[in-house]
């Protein structure tokens, strides 16, 4: 199953093992059957892809990149459904999102961890504090915190706002 031109820079799988998501950064994603071993759709943006995401209900995938969007993609129809401007500089290159699927935690060249919602794409909170680009954050089990990490090694553990968790 090769497809993408370039280096794979995230994976994700669905919950009941049947699809994948990958994106590179020649600016492509393949949703895979894996099942059949065999694509089901592929979707292209300008961009060096960074990371990728399914949303709660695993209809849409989230990606995000160096064009410094947040990008929605319809999994069926392999379509871009939304875009938001997710920094002002600097590549995006981190995601997560929260149990509920009502928030996603954000990171990047910028320095700075936001949390967005959803289903508004309006941005809720910032975190600051790296004092170089955000590698990745991750949600914990629990949803009470959110670790990130960045370029130069730093590890920040921040305690989730009260309403998110609702």
């Amino acid at each position: 199953m090769k497809e993408h031109r370039s280096k794979v820079s995230s994976i994700v799988l669905s919950n009941d093992n049947r699809r994948a998501v990958s994106v590179s950064s020649d600016g492509s994603c393949i949703v895979w059957d894996l099942v059949n071993l065999k694509r089901l759709g592929c979707m292209f943006e300008k961009t060096m892809f960074k990371q990728v995401v399914f949303n709660r209900e695993e209809f849409q995938v989230l990606t995000t990149g160096s064009a410094r969007n947040i990008s929605y993609w319809d999994v069926e129809g392999s379509e871009c459904i939304r875009m938001i401007e997710g920094a002002q500089e600097g590549d995006i290159n981190t995601l997560a999102i929260t149990k509920t699927g009502n928030h996603m935690i954000s990171g990047g060249d910028d320095k700075v961890l936001k949390i967005w919602n959803y289903d508004e794409g309006k941005l809720n909170y910032t975190g600051l504090g790296h004092s170089s680009g955000i590698n990745r954050c991750i949600i914990s089990p629990s949803q009470l915190k959110i670790l990130s990490v960045g370029k130069d090694g730093s590890i920040f553990v921040w305690k989730m706002p009260e309403n998110v968790l609702l």
